[in-house]
């Protein structure tokens, strides 16, 4: 420290965050036993020419500098637009944060609501907003001879099939093929006796899956040996809320 220096007490120093140059709050000085005391046997007197006004310090404070001014030295005073930018920004993090948590919650309650609506509504296997129906047709044939016999079943609802059922028949009946508006769900040139669709028959749930639109048909093609009467009934499933 260079000891050709006056004391003059003690004050607050900033240092400017852009240049790094030191500015002494004036009024904040305090002086102490040794301000105003003379080094070395010398004081401002003895330097010939020395005023203290010379320098321009006479009232020293970060408004004697060029280019210093409160709104500069934002840590002396804050700017109220940049206040107000930091805490609209702060907001707006937090809003985020709120949205995204928010977001999570309602996913988590979606998937618990689709979880209720898949089972808790289920009785014996029938899903939600869908209830038990049955569809049928039939046709007689007088022939001696007997002959074919189609069976058209329009749908007044929407349909899904899980079962059918050819119960009512004559003996010998025989079924050719299924269809579920143009698309053939089942076929044999052959046919196939109607008994195998009983109850205790190997080809129980054959339809099961099957699905229609109101207004569309299902038709049943089958034949009979001789005289008598050609059944068909579906089991399946109907809507109570919606549809397909």
């Amino acid at each position: 420290m260079n000891k050709n220096l006056t004391p003059l007490g003690h004050a607050r120093v900033y240092r400017h965050p852009r240049t790094g140059e030191l500015v002494v709050d004036t009024d904040s000085l305090r002086r102490t036993q040794f301000a105003g005391a003379d080094l070395a046997g010398w004081d401002d007197d003895d330097i010939e020419g020395f005023d203290d006004d010379d320098l321009g310090y006479d009232d020293l404070g970060y408004d004697d500098f060029e280019g210093h001014d409160d709104d500069e030295l934002g840590f002396l005073r804050r700017d109220p637009e940049r206040r107000r930018g930091r805490k609209k920004r702060r907001l707006g993090r937090r809003r985020e944060r709120i949205s995204r948590r928010m977001g999570r919650k309602l996913d988590r309650i979606d998937r618990k609501e689709q979880k209720l609506e898949q089972t808790e509504t289920r009785v014996e296997g029938m899903p939600s907003g869908w209830g038990a129906t049955a569809v049928s047709d039939s046709e007689t044939i007088d022939r001696a001879q007997g002959g074919s016999a189609s069976l058209k079943i329009r749908l007044q609802h929407d349909f899904r099939a899980t079962d059918i059922t050819f119960t009512g028949s004559a003996p010998g009946a025989l079924v050719h093929s299924i269809f579920f508006g143009d698309r053939s769900v089942w076929s044999s040139s052959d046919g196939i006796d109607a008994g195998v669709f009983a109850a205790n028959g190997f080809m129980r749930g054959l339809l099961k899956g099957q699905s229609l639109k109101a207004g569309l048909d299902i038709i049943v093609n089958g034949s009979l040996p001789g005289p008598g009467r050609f059944t068909a009934t579906l089991i399946g499933l109907k809507p109570t809320l919606g549809g397909c």
